[in-house]
């Protein structure tokens, strides 16, 4: 059996293995209310490290960067968090993939979708499974990273 991590980096973003026989499992991004909403470092680790530890088979990274009309401050946040994702990929001892939105998103006729909520409902028609994880506009990350572990399996 086959295994595929897809991975949304970022502060709403998950984790997602995908395996040939259909099956999938979720681990988002986990939270802790500080001043602001932060991931909650530890926790993260421990669940990551541990998903990934099953013998996964490869890893899907969406590769973004900056974009102009965000801050210094925020954009510094989101690269400690991509980097974080990217470390704990790397202990899954498999190859690591980096595809850019514009490319995974072309290949799965979402190019010309504005808001997620498109990779939401594209997450629910090729997975019927997450569906139950994918009721909440701000499952978006969810969404994503499983259509990176797809495109991960059909494209890679």
């Amino acid at each position: 059996m086959t295994i595929i991590a897809g991975i949304d980096p970022g502060k709403t973003g998950a984790l997602v293995l995908v395996s040939d026989n259909g099956g999938v499992a979720t681990f988002r991004v986990p939270l802790v209310k500080l001043p602001k909403e932060t991931p909650a470092w530890s926790e993260w680790w421990q669940t990551w490290s541990t998903a990934l530890a099953f013998g996964i088979d490869m890893v899907v990274i969406e590769n973004v960067g900056a974009r102009p009309t965000q801050g210094t401050v925020s954009m510094f946040n989101f690269g400690r968090t991509l980097g974080f994702a990217h470390a704990l990929a790397a202990s899954a001892g498999a190859p690591i993939h980096f595809v850019t939105p514009a490319v995974w998103k072309g290949k799965l006729g979402l190019a010309k979708a504005a808001d997620k909520s498109a990779s939401r409902e594209k997450a629910r028609t090729l997975m019927p499974l997450l569906e139950p994880e994918l009721r909440r506009v701000k499952d978006d990350g969810v969404a994503e990273a499983a259509l990176l572990a797809y495109y991960g399996r059909k494209f890679i």
